[in-house]
């Protein structure tokens, strides 16, 4: 090989080497300007007001009780608004969610938004200040229980259910068999309890007398106008109202509004929720049906 290919290989290994470090180089540099951004002027204003949402049916307290431990934690966030649009759902998730509620050791005050019923208005009781929209679609106290049949189905399929139990109420609910009224009469008893759990959580946390809410407690819902004259709500007006109250509550200036860290991929969240819920929810409910999940067969729920 002459010295001039000896030379033009020399120079393209250096031109290769050069290629190598400027990538990396470049990369570096972006990682730089990132982190500089995010330490430096992205960072939020001093003062914050949380936000924690309780959307869809109530099925599972733990985000949200994830997500008031870090506001509680935060020591930016200076008041937390728990913004409520339910149907409600089942009743421990809705009884763990008021705990949770009543954990928060700075102001609070719920928003409702197109809908707190139910369960969603049991929740909202934890809260010493609750708006609500006019329109909204709140109260609904009361509790539901729906319990599905098929041994007709059954006894035509020619398929029979072999069940060994321990006691006449062990499979009580049970699908593949007669609902009889003793099975009626227990779960009557079961649902009065739950119900009575209900009233008395409205009565003391709207400091209303027992008798006032036995009067509306049958289970309907009522507006939000009509829940205020009532005294189920406290103020008429949206989110920004009750973000207002909050900042006169926490003696704060300006003011972010801070949600909490989502650990998914917001992108692949936007695209696949709607699916996923949908789909999701007939699945359920045709397994359901078929096995007779009654972990939580009754519910805080307004289910017309």
């Amino acid at each position: 090989m002459s010295a001039i290919q000896n030379q033009k290989a020399d120079n393209r290994a250096l031109w290769i080497i050069v290629a190598i470090l400027g990538f990396f180089f470049l990369v570096f540099l972006v990682f730089v300007i990132s982190l500089m951004s995010v330490l430096g002027g992205a960072s939020p204003k001093p003062d914050s007001i949380g936000v924690v949402e309780i959307t869809g049916t109530i099925e599972k307290a733990d985000s949200t009780i994830n997500a008031i431990r870090k506001m509680n934690e935060d020591q930016t966030v200076k008041a937390v608004l728990i913004r409520i649009n339910s149907p409600g759902g089942t009743v421990s998730a809705s009884q763990e969610m008021v705990e949770a509620i009543g954990t928060i050791q700075k102001p609070v005050a719920i928003s409702m938004g197109d809908m707190a019923a139910s369960g969603g208005y049991y929740v909202a009781c934890a809260g010493p200040r609750i708006f609500a929209n006019p329109g909204t679609l709140t109260g609904s106290i009361g509790v539901i229980s729906q319990v599905v049949e098929v041994s007709e189905l059954l006894d035509f399929l020619n398929i029979k259910v072999n069940t060994v139990k321990t006691g006449d109420l062990k499979d009580s609910g049970s699908p593949f068999r007669e609902f009889n009224e003793k099975d009626k009469a227990y779960f009557e008893q079961l649902g009065i309890d739950l119900y009575e759990q209900f009233v008395d959580q409205v009565a003391s946390a709207r400091k209303l007398p027992r008798e006032k809410v036995l009067e509306i407690a049958d289970g309907r819902v009522l507006s939000g106008r009509q829940a205020h004259d009532v005294g189920l709500v406290d103020e008429l007006g949206g989110m920004a109202e009750a973000l207002t109250y909050l900042q006169k509550q926490a003696d704060i200036g300006e003011y972010d509004i801070v949600y909490p860290a989502s650990s998914s991929n917001p992108w692949i969240d936007m695209l696949l929720t709607e699916g996923r819920e949908q789909a999701g929810k007939a699945i359920k409910a045709g397994v359901d049906a078929i096995t007779n999940d009654n972990s939580e067969i009754f519910k805080y729920l307004y289910q017309p």
